[in-house]
């Protein structure tokens, strides 16, 4: 079957793709699985928050990554409304709790009906903001764990996928030193030949110099030099 995955997985360098890396998905799920085993038991960093993923995902394009960067971006939001909503269901059961105190001495001195009314509201109402806050707590609890997972998929992929490109680049590293190495050593035997052919004109202009004289050679290579 054909592997229409392997057009989600590419390497960027200067803003131009390079197609000559080839990459196959059973090996970088093979990878996937080793590299999840190790992080399981690591904290790490918010990958959207830090610079050194920012830079180094510019140069690998990942379908997958894609998808879970939105995920987690938007679990991310979510936990920030979370945490915001604690906040203030916080501010305003400690507010209940004042009211409650103030009404409830009231309601002992006068025994009146409207405040024992009062009262019974207001304890309703710290109730209902007691249940919200536990079920604020309650999600900010599972979406760390999900936000973790979430950051972790993006990493074990990243961490996949680079080391695919790593393995094609040093094989393509390997090809380059020995063409290197090739030309290396035919540029020193052209710069050998180059050195004997300077050895020689020197030595026939230095013999021609001293038969003629210095002020003849320049009259010479006009009249017996190569001609077109």
């Amino acid at each position: 079957m054909f592997d229409f995955l392997k057009r989600q997985r590419k390497v960027i360098v200067n803003n131009q793709e390079i197609t000559d890396v080839k990459i196959n998905n059973s090996t970088i799920d093979l990878k996937k699985e080793y590299v999840n085993d190790i992080l399981k038991s690591k904290k790490l960093p918010i990958v959207l928050l830090d610079p050194l993923w920012l830079s180094a995902k510019d140069h690998i394009k990942s379908k997958t990554i894609e998808k879970a960067e939105k995920e987690l971006q938007e679990l991310l939001k979510e936990q920030g409304r979370l945490n915001t909503d604690f906040k203030e269901y916080t501010v305003v059961k400690q507010n209940f709790l004042k009211e409650i105190l103030v009404v409830s001495n009231r309601a002992q001195e006068t025994n009146s009906e409207a405040d024992l009314e009062e009262l019974n509201k207001l304890h309703q109402s710290t109730l209902s903001a007691n249940k919200k806050l536990e079920e604020i707590e309650a999600r900010l609890e599972t979406i760390d764990e999900e936000i973790n997972e979430k950051n972790k998929e993006i990493v074990s992929e990243m961490i996949a996928v680079g080391y695919s490109y790593i393995e094609n680049y040093k094989e393509q590293n390997e090809k380059l030193e020995n063409e290197i190495a090739v030309l290396r050593e035919e540029m020193l035997k052209k710069t050998n030949k180059k050195k004997e052919s300077d050895a020689f004109l020197k030595e026939i202009y230095n013999y021609l110099h001293s038969i003629v004289g210095r002020e003849h050679i320049e009259i010479l290579d006009k009249k017996l030099g190569d001609k077109k």
